[in-house]
């Protein structure tokens, strides 16, 4: 069992009670009996090994040229996602291609931009990124219902995954000597909460993933052979009203005990653009005011992803959860 979190077996007929239970402590759990095939996995990281072998010049080729499209390649260095959180850091360590289905006819939004595949570099990768993606859609969609259930939103699932949905292949390693370069308060990917709803986080065991628990502490969090991790996303704090934590987390440098390769699939899941997300009211009591104004999604997102993009302190909703 994986230390520190809450293990969910989502085959138990205690699953909506354990995970309530678990996002409430940490807001973070892992998932066992979650049904996302892990050849799934195996061809999505074979793919995304064999894109970032490339040579930079030829993997910039497939950076969107829109800074809000949340599609195609990211370098090592183009993003310092603390700024999301309005605090000013060195550029993160990782390098990233976020992906998803073609939009839908007549959505103008830039954060619903077609991916730029490498088809001729990798052809195996959009088939194995779509394939991941739609099982993991089908997971979050039950996990909607669940959710919903649980908190008192029964139209998340109806008003969930239109679109905005994201798959990124996150990619950790060092340089071509082995060493990883880092300079004070660097850190392969910065302190932030999640934008999303909720992150489907199937990563490597190993370590380098830490999360702030109550006491203002940074622990580390490794999970257990096909388990995925589920984080709380910033919109469902303010569903709740940080009942359920957005909670920071990070990956630190080799420096630090990561370990020297590192890769994840994160499923960033959203509601649909258009949905105003306020706190539910059974969440707000006197001892607990509401935290939060009402936000919409696009407004939400579009904030988020600029800010660590062109290094601008983000001005929208920031989620505390979890932060001393």
């Amino acid at each position: 069992m994986s230390k520190h979190i809450e293990t969910v077996d989502l085959s138990s007929p205690s699953a909506a009670a354990d995970l309530d239970r678990g996002l409430r402590a940490k807001g973070f759990v892992q998932l066992v009996n979650h049904g996302l095939a892990p050849e799934l996995r195996e061809a999505m990281i074979t793919a995304s090994d064999t894109f970032f072998a490339l040579d930079k010049t030829t993997k910039s080729a497939f950076i969107h040229p829109e800074s809000a499209a949340n599609r195609g390649y990211r370098a090592k260095g183009s993003e310092a996602l603390s700024y999301s959180l309005g605090e000013a850091s060195p550029p993160d360590l990782f390098e990233s291609f976020n992906s998803g289905p073609p939009p839908a006819a007549g959505n103008d939004s830039q954060l619903l931009a077609d991916t730029p595949w490498p088809h001729d570099e990798v052809p195996a990768l959009s088939t194995a990124a779509l394939d991941y993606f739609h099982a993991a859609s089908a997971l979050a969609s039950r996990l909607d219902v669940m959710v919903g259930e649980v908190i008192g939103a029964p139209w998340l699932a109806e008003r969930s995954g239109q679109g905005t949905d994201t798959l990124a292949s996150i990619h950790y390693r060092p340089g071509p000597d082995g060493t990883e370069e880092a300079v004070e308060g660097q850190q392969r990917m910065g302190a932030h909460s999640d934008y999303s709803s909720f992150t489907l986080l199937d990563a490597d065991p190993v370590p380098g993933l830490q999360i702030v628990d109550s006491t203002g502490e940074w622990i580390g969090i490794t999970p257990d052979e096909g388990a995925i991790l589920m984080n709380v996303g910033d919109l469902l704090a303010v569903l709740t009203n940080d009942a359920w934590p957005s909670v920071l987390h990070r990956v630190v440098p080799m420096s630090a005990g990561a370990a020297p390769v590192k890769r994840s699939l994160a499923f960033f899941h959203y509601p649909n653009l258009d949905v105003e997300v306020a706190t539910l009211p059974g969440f707000i009591t006197n001892e607990h005011p509401e935290k939060y104004a009402a936000v919409t999604v696009e407004a939400h997102l579009t904030d988020k992803l600029l800010a660590p993009k062109e290094r601008i302190e983000s001005t929208g909703i920031s989620t505390t959860g979890g932060r001393i």
